[in-house]
């Protein structure tokens, strides 16, 4: 392909053989008249690389790339970041199907919205068993503050993760530096990374079911232990964001003080568990 694309499908994959198909057959059929895909295969032992050069040889907007150590979620992801060369972005994940209008109606919203960073729709999960939840993230809708924002993301409230299915400015991303790992690993990596998009600009939802998510017996997020020592310290990470971000003094001294409450629970919880008795009970 020749010159910059409006919209890059960036696709981290790994051993996803048996189901990456759907994902890029969803991507294929994009109504959205400008627009590259561009897959990133992790190092893994099956067949997903074939698939996915198979799915390059037809489509001249598909382009893959193969990794021979070992990236992880978050390096595979960074890595698509510094690969793509486009106005907006998404991470369109290896287990996720798409809508056909999905690229256009998202994509429209930030046409039309400059102040926004993100636009994302429903999604619809479906459970290994097979069982159906509808995910829909109303906590964003109609805040301009980004202070308030930034709040909404700290609180964690249900359906938190949901935006990280949209679609971003990738100029904006890169700005932040994309995913991070932090002290527990990978663990949650979205939620820092959400919260310091969310100080650049709006989180606007299409009230929409445009993205269906699959759970593997495999999935990642199945296999963390959610343990508070984890939620310690991927907090610390948000603190971190908070302390780089662009915010002024008296913005960040706002939203310290909320999170300085989240930080001091995990703190509380963390100490109870590795402390001797006595001395986790004088944390205050």
């Amino acid at each position: 392909m020749t010159g910059k694309q409006r919209v890059t499908a960036l696709v981290p994959a790994y051993q996803a053989a048996g189901f990456i198909h759907k994902t890029l057959d969803s991507l294929a059929l994009q109504t959205h008249p400008d627009f590259e895909v561009i897959i990133s295969v992790d190092l893994c032992q099956d067949a997903t690389y074939a698939i996915c050069q198979d799915y390059c040889a037809r489509y001249p907007n598909f382009k893959v790339s193969r990794h021979d150590c070992r990236l992880g979620y978050v390096g595979n992801c960074n890595y698509l970041l510094s690969q793509a060369d486009s106005e907006y972005a998404l991470f369109a994940f290896h287990d996720d199907e798409l809508a056909p209008d999905y690229l256009e109606k998202l994509c429209g919203v930030l046409d039309r919205k400059p102040e926004a960073v993100m636009s994302y729709s429903d999604v619809l999960l479906t459970h290994v068993d097979g069982q159906q939840t509808h995910w829909a993230y109303r906590e964003m809708d109609g805040l301009r503050d980004r202070v308030k924002r930034g709040r909404k993301m700290l609180e964690r409230t249900r359906l938190w993760w949901v935006p990280n299915r949209g679609i971003f400015r990738l100029a904006w991303a890169r700005r932040i530096n994309g995913l991070k790992r932090h002290g527990a690993g990978e663990f949650s990596s979205d939620w820092p990374w959400l919260f310091h998009m969310s100080l650049l600009g709006e989180f606007v939802r299409v009230p929409e079911t445009l993205c269906y998510k699959f759970y593997k017996p495999g999935s990642l997020s199945r296999q963390w232990a959610f343990s508070s020592e984890q939620w310690f310290a991927v907090s610390l990470s948000c603190l971190r964001e908070l302390w780089r971000c662009e915010l002024t003094v008296r913005e960040k001294l706002l939203l310290g003080v909320h999170f300085r409450s989240i930080w001091r629970l995990v703190a509380k919880i963390v100490a109870k568990r590795i402390l001797p008795k006595g001395r986790a009970s004088k944390i205050r």
